[in-house]
C-alpha cells in the first residue's frame, strides 16, 4: 500500500523543515509537497495530489480560512489544522473545523524540538482522516461529502414505542464532531423539551470558543458547564476540556458537576464518565448519540445505556470523518439505531414530539 501523500501549507520555513525532518522515516506518510501560502498550495493541488493537507491559519496573503475554503470547493481533501489559536485565536479554528477541516493540532502543546510527541498524534491524525486505518486505499476524495450520502444497508431504526420518556439528550464525539454536532443540534428545531449535554474531545482554551460558536448559530441556549449548573430545557451544555462532566440528580433536579477524576483517563472530558454518571441518575429515561471519533471513548458507556432501556443511536459510517468510536459502539452492541447524520436529529426530534415544553429542572 502507497504511503499518505501529505502538502504541508506553512508560512514558517522552519515549521516546513521541521515536519519534513520528523516524517522522513516514516514510511506511511511522505510530504508531497511544502507551500509558504495558501496562493502556492493551490497553484500545486493538482500536481501534489495530496491525500491530506495540514494548514496553517495565520498566513500572508488569503490566509488560511480563505484557502480550506477554496480547497474545499475544488478538491475536497482531509485538512488538518496545525497552527497556535489556543485563547483568543481558539474561534478561528473553531471557524476551520465548521468550514471543512477534519480536525486540528495546537502547535502551543508540542515542541517542534521534540519531534517523538508532535510526529506521534500528527501522524496518528493523518492516517484516521485518511481512513487508512479502516483498509482503505487513499486517493481523491469522493466528490459526494459522507453528510450527504444516502443511508446504507445497515442503517437500523426501532419501533416509537420501544423507547421510555426522556429527560436528557446525551451527544459524544471526537474527531469531526463540531458541524456534525451543529447539524444534529440544528435540526432538533427552536425548542427542546431536555438538556442537551455534549462532550466534544478538544484541547483546553477550545471548548469555550465553540460553545460561543454554537450560541451564535443555534436558536438553542449554549454554553460551557459550570460545577452545579441546573440543567434547563432548551438548553445546550458544553464539557469544559480538561474536566469530566457528570450528571446527578438532587432534590428533583438534574445538575451538572465538574470533576478531575479519573485522572488517568485517556480523554478528559469523557463520554464514558458521561454517559456512565446519567445512567446512574436518570436510567433509561435518556436518549444518547455517539458521532464521528477516533478511538473508543463513548462504547462502553453508550453499550451500558443501551443495556438500561436507553434509547441510543450511533452515526452510520458513511457519514463520519472517522469512524471509530461509533464503530466500537457497534461493535458492543450498544447502539439501538445506527443512522447517516442526516437523520439523527430529525429521528430524536420526532421521538421528543409530545413530551410538552416541561423543563427537567426550575
Amino acid at each position: 500500500m502507497r504511503p499518505i501523500r501529505l502538502a504541508v501549507v506553512d508560512d514558517s520555513s522552519f515549521v516546513r523543515k521541521a515536519l519534513e525532518r520528523m516524517l522522513r522515516d516514516e514510511n506511511r506518510v511522505e510530504v508531497v509537497g511544502t507551500a509558504v501560502s495558501g496562493e502556492e498550495l493551490l497553484a500545486n493541488l493538482e500536481d501534489w495530489d495530496p491525500d491530506v493537507i495540514t494548514l496553517d491559519l495565520s498566513m500572508p496573503g488569503i490566509g488560511g480560512l480563505v484557502t480550506l475554503d477554496r480547497v474545499m470547493a475544488i478538491r475536497p481533501t482531509p485538512v488538518i489544522i496545525l497552527s497556535t489559536h489556543a485563547g483568543k485565536g481558539a474561534p478561528q479554528t473553531i471557524e476551520a473545523l465548521h468550514r471543512g477541516a477534519a480536525d486540528f493540532i495546537d502547535k502551543q502543546r508540542y515542541s517542534l524540538l521534540d519531534f517523538s510527541a508532535l510526529r506521534e498524534v500528527l501522524v496518528e491524525k493523518i492516517v484516521a482522516v485518511t481512513r487508512r486505518q479502516e483498509g482503505i486505499e487513499p486517493g481523491r476524495r469522493p466528490k459526494t461529502l459522507p453528510s450527504e450520502a444516502g443511508p446504507p444497508a445497515e442503517s437500523r431504526v426501532v419501533e416509537m414505542g420501544e423507547v421510555s420518556p426522556f429527560e436528557l439528550l446525551l451527544i459524544g464525539a471526537s474527531t469531526g464532531g463540531p458541524p456534525a454536532i451543529e447539524r444534529l443540534l440544528g435540526d432538533l428545531g427552536e425548542r427542546c423539551p431536555v438538556p442537551v449535554v455534549i462532550v466534544q474531545h478538544m484541547p483546553v482554551g477550545f471548548t469555550r470558543a465553540f460553545a460561543e460558536r454554537l450560541n451564535v448559530h443555534l436558536p438553542l441556549e449554549v454554553h460551557e458547564v459550570r460545577d452545579r449548573d441546573v440543567l434547563h430545557s432548551n438548553r445546550v451544555y458544553i464539557a469544559p476540556a480538561g474536566h469530566h462532566v457528570r450528571v446527578t440528580r438532587e432534590g428533583g433536579r438534574l445538575i451538572g458537576r465538574l470533576s478531575l477524576e479519573p485522572e488517568d483517563s485517556t480523554h478528559r472530558p469523557s463520554v464514558d464518565e458521561l454517559f456512565r454518571s446519567a445512567r446512574e441518575s436518570l436510567g433509561p429515561r435518556i436518549a444518547a448519540v455517539l458521532l464521528t471519533g477516533m478511538g473508543r471513548d463513548g462504547a462502553e458507556g453508550l453499550a451500558a445505556l443501551a443495556g438500561a432501556g436507553a434509547y441510543t443511536v450511533a452515526q452510520q459510517e458513511a457519514s463520519c470523518v472517522v469512524y471509530g468510536m461509533p464503530r466500537a459502539a457497534v461493535s458492543l452492541g450498544g447502539a439501538r439505531e445506527i443512522l447517516p447524520l442526516e437523520e439523527i436529529g430529525p429521528r430524536i426530534r420526532g421521538l421528543f414530539e409530545g413530551l410538552g415544553e416541561r423543563a427537567v429542572s426550575s
